[in-house]
């Protein structure tokens, strides 16, 4: 890298915007700034069929030579490394249709930007909570709401007056803070920041009805590029026309019905607030109602789909033609709706008796299986999975609080566990003891790990999980609160303890448990996290959690933390789906935090792997050889942990003197003596040559996760 040469800093920039976006739950795909450099931008890759896919490939083939990379915008973070590998000098754009987005795109060599504003004064200026986000050459995108996906790229008289265009369905706008390969930039970091906590906090507002009178929304909520020609809406309109329609109960009633209402309205609390309160543009009710109904049931026919509207009192009256309108654009882009992990999919079913008095079956082929298979995603890889709901229980005195507020910790960095790859994100942390407990708890972890402290967000004013039948509902609306502020996912929601959580309910009711499970499962949809509850074991442990044993029926996974004599082990009892046999050994070592009005010492503690000879005995699997205790150390371990000792430094330098992270400059010396730190901590040995850190980071800066900067003789190198 040339001496003024940002190109590591811009690749490593866009690279993690990209995910940044993807994991707020934006739609991404890489573009040169304005041209996209894959097939289907405008579609969720998740709502494209094997056929549509088929023909993009070949579409692609046929004009550049070789098949895309990927077809389709995405929020997948594996598929987004793998693009800007490809692509490294790509900005992250977003699409819009999918991420229910409609951005207004003023143009500076049109005044676009003034005159908009002079149109927003005039009602009372911008907004609230609108965002607006500066574009390379001056001009703005302001970014709304389309959560009914009522508007394309057609922006009519705001076009011709107020020199501003419109991107909705089928369009496409570049990520704030992004950087194009001439230099151009879309906005700060702080633009980057600000969108991403409106869209995540639900603040970005819809369309005001002024704008919408100047674009004219399209007619009975319909895309331009659905018309009724369109060969997928035809075969639907030739379907309802032929087809023979069950009754409603069958269909969608909460007891027998094949698609029971109940389960979206569990999984998704904004579709029973909708469905009970409809708005009054009937059109646009009936598609969002479409949206739900494919993502929760996507074998729903269009035929099920009008019998539904015909018993919805927010459907109105429409025609075969708006039905097959709305059906396809929902086939499109369906809501997500989350399954619950508990197995209830492959449970019992009722039979049903047909007219002839013979039972009817109902059957899966293992082929559909298969053909809809996806590997089970972790919080902590082999641990934890996401969108579950677990238990952590064990004498008391073992550390169970400890280690989880530790959990919670590492998991809110984004930090590896135990040797275990964690999803990082947002963590809330419900506790019943008091406040002082855990000030110092969160004191002692902070002062022995990260000045920062974690950043965990704690709540002690828990709702009861059994009398309050809003219970989940509030701890959603917590968690959204929490995203809105940090502008990442919740990923962890932890319940300190079970107990100080249900208070009157009887721990051995299969009635009262289950119905706190039930609520703690609610959470885990909606927020598409993992849940774990803290518990505690009868006198024997051996007999498993105290109280009954609908909470270990319940449960995905179950994680059991004993005691011994030179440590405590936390190791899996019960894993859905997955290997049993993993474990973390660990310890609680007293430190002290402060002192009290004597003068005497306060202490808490932390948590420690436990060492075994010079090796740290890390997570493991049972079934693994003792020999595989040791930390890994070839040189791609060695690589990793310079960065992330590296990023611990740098933050820790930022904690304390206030400057950004990124302005952190560090020396080669610097790092060594914080990584040998690190490594004697791991049990490793240290690096005794002088030349291997400086190898170490140069391999950084080549990868674009840090820069460098001075001479031979000042040499400083900053995050990328």
């Amino acid at each position: 890298m040339t001496v003024g040469d940002n190109t590591g800093e811009r690749q490593s920039t866009n690279r993690k915007n990209a995910r940044f976006f993807a994991q707020a739950g934006l739609y991404v795909f890489p573009s040169d700034g304005k041209v996209p450099l894959i097939p289907r931008y405008n579609r969720a890759d998740t709502s494209i069929s094997k056929e549509e896919r088929e023909a993009a490939i070949e579409e692609y083939v046929e004009k550049h030579g070789a098949e895309p990379v990927h077809v389709g915008a995405t929020k997948d973070d594996a598929t987004l490394v793998k693009l800007w590998r490809k692509f490294p000098n790509a900005v992250p754009s977003i699409s819009c249709g999918p991420s229910k987005l409609v951005v207004l795109d003023a143009d500076q060599k049109d005044s676009g930007p003034e005159k908009l504003r002079a149109l927003f004064d005039e009602h009372g200026g911008p907004p609230v909570g609108v965002a607006i986000n500066p574009t390379k050459s001056g001009g703005i995108h302001v970014v709304f709401r389309d959560p009914d996906s009522r508007f394309s790229n057609r922006a009519g008289a705001l076009k011709k007056s107020y020199g501003t265009d419109v991107r909705g369905v089928g369009g496409q706008f570049v990520g704030p803070g992004s950087i194009r390969e001439d230099g151009a930039t879309y906005g700060t970091q702080a633009d980057k920041q600000a969108f991403v906590r409106a869209f995540v906090g639900g603040q970005l507002p819809t369309l005001p009805d002024y704008v919408v009178e100047l674009i004219g929304s399209q007619p009975e909520g319909e895309a331009s590029s659905l018309s009724d020609s369109d060969p997928v809406v035809k075969g639907f309109i030739e379907e309802l026309g032929a087809g023979q329609r069950e009754d409603h109960v069958s269909l969608f009633d909460s007891t027998v019905g094949r698609f029971p209402l109940d389960f979206i309205r569990e999984c998704r609390p904004d579709f029973e607030f909708f469905y009970d309160h409809p708005g009054d543009d009937r059109s646009a009710n009936r598609l969002k109602a479409a949206t739900f109904l494919v993502g929760a049931y996507p074998e729903l026919t269009v035929n099920d789909y009008a019998v539904f509207c015909g018993e919805w009192a927010g459907a109105g009256e429409p025609d075969d033609r708006q039905l097959a309108r709305e059906f396809a654009r929902a086939k499109r882009n369906p809501a997500h709706v989350s399954r619950p992990s508990d197995g209830s999919a492959f449970g019992p079913v009722e039979e049903e008796v047909d007219e002839t008095g013979h039972k009817r079956l109902s059957h899966i082929r293992a082929s559909d299986l298969v053909a809809s298979y996806k590997p089970i995603r972790w919080l902590v890889k082999r641990l934890i999975p996401l969108n579950s709901v677990g238990a952590l229980y064990g004498l008391p005195n073992v550390g169970k609080s400890f280690v989880v507020f530790d959990l919670a910790s590492h998991a809110r960095r984004g930090r590896e566990w135990f040797g275990r790859k964690i999803a990082g994100g947002d963590v809330l942390y419900c506790y019943a003891e008091g406040a002082e407990g855990m000030s110092g708890r969160a004191k002692a972890w902070a002062d022995n790990n990260d000045t920062s402290g974690g950043d965990v967000a704690l709540m002690n004013n828990v709702p009861n999980l059994f009398k309050d039948p809003k219970a989940a509902d509030k701890l959603i609306a917590e968690a959204r609160k929490c995203e809105a502020d940090s502008g990442q996912p919740v990923r962890l929601v932890i319940v300190d303890t079970l107990a100080a959580a249900t208070t009157g309910a009887d721990g051995s009711s299969d009635k009262d448990m289950g119905l706190v499970c039930e609520r703690l499962r609610k959470v885990a949809t909606a927020l598409d996290c993992a849940v774990l509850v803290v518990h505690h074991s009868g006198k024997d442990v051996t007999k498993g959690m105290r109280g009954s044993s609908a909470i270990l029926g319940a449960v995905d996974y179950t994680l059991l933390a004993e005691g011994s004599k030179v440590g405590s082990t936390l190791s899996v009892e019960k894993m859905r789906d997955a290997s049993k046999t993993q474990s973390i050994r660990f310890k609680l070592v007293e430190v002290v935090i402060g002192k009290d009005d004597d003068g005497e010492d306060v202490t808490s503690c932390i948590v420690r792997p436990v060492v075994i000879g010079d090796s740290v005995d890390m997570a493991t699997d049972d079934s693994e050889d003792e020999a595989r205790l040791t930390p890994p150390d070839e040189p791609s371990d060695k690589l990793a942990a310079t960065l992330r000792v590296f990023r611990e430094r740098a933050e820790s330098i930022a904690a304390e003197t206030g400057d950004k992270v990124e302005e952190i400059g560090l020396t080669s010396i610097d790092i060594l003596k914080a990584l040998n730190v690190d490594r004697r901590r791991s049990g490793l040995p240290e690096l005794k040559e002088r030349t291997a850190v400086p190898r170490l980071l140069a391999r950084l800066v080549k990868a674009g996760e840090i820069v460098k900067s001075g001479d031979n003789r000042g040499t400083e190198y900053r995050l990328a």
